[in-house]
């Protein structure tokens, strides 16, 4: 009986690992200074991103759903790219980029600051 239970739980933990792996898709999160990131100018554009100096630019697709933000806090792609503007100018900054691995889209970018 102990071995019926063992093997009941064994795939009932097998099957929320999969379910849970299921709800997260895989992603890649870019973390670059901000001088190395071309944001896009509209929502169904395209981001740029460097992850170092020596590295080669690559291009991504942002969608209407890509989400922008500092802090925490949500923001217009048109907001988003004053700030960005402003903190170039003051330099040091890092900018997040993250970006699905399945569907190869930009799904959020996002900076700290302090």
């Amino acid at each position: 009986m102990d071995m019926i239970k063992t093997a009941f739980f064994s795939l009932v933990l097998a099957m929320s690992a999969a379910a849970f792996a299921d709800n997260y898709p895989p992603t890649r999160t870019y973390e670059v200074l901000v001088k190395e990131v071309r944001l896009p100018s509209a929502d169904n554009g395209s981001i740029t991103v460097r992850e170092c100096a020596k590295c080669n630019y690559e291009t991504h697709q942002v969608t209407p759903r890509t989400s922008y933000a500092l802090n925490g806090k949500n923001m217009s792609l048109e907001d988003f790219r004053e700030l960005v503007d402003e903190l170039r100018r003051e330099g040091g900054h890092v900018v997040n980029v993250r970006r699905d691995l399945q569907t190869d889209t930009i799904t959020k970018v996002f900076i700290y600051t302090q």
